[in-house]
């Protein structure tokens, strides 16, 4: 019965050990003529993980190469802006903006 008791003990652990859940930026617009493809999240106060980045370039990758830029996406920079405040003044989620450029 103790076996079982630990078994089912460790196995809770376990389960609650698990990573964080992974935030995936999408493409929220560009500019094709100035070879600029921006990307975006939103992360929250009480959201433990922020964006994975490295996904967020390979979709600014992908995005320059159907625009026949063969050159790697350079980052070209960020914007945060807070979307909603709780009653006490603290930004509750904020949508992160970071730009690539394509000409490298």
């Amino acid at each position: 019965m103790r076996a079982g008791v630990w078994a089912i003990a460790l196995f809770g652990l376990a389960a609650c050990s698990g990573g964080d859940p992974v935030v995936r930026p999408s493409e929220s617009g560009g500019n094709r003529a100035d070879g600029i493809v921006t990307m975006s999240s939103t992360t929250s106060l009480y959201s433990p993980s922020g964006p994975d980045w490295r996904v967020g370039q390979e979709g600014a990758a992908k995005r320059c190469r159907s625009w026949g830029h063969d050159a790697a996406p350079t980052f070209a920079g960020w914007r945060e802006k807070c979307t909603a405040w709780d009653r006490y003044g603290r930004c509750l989620t904020t949508l992160e903006t970071r730009y690539y450029d394509c000409q490298g």
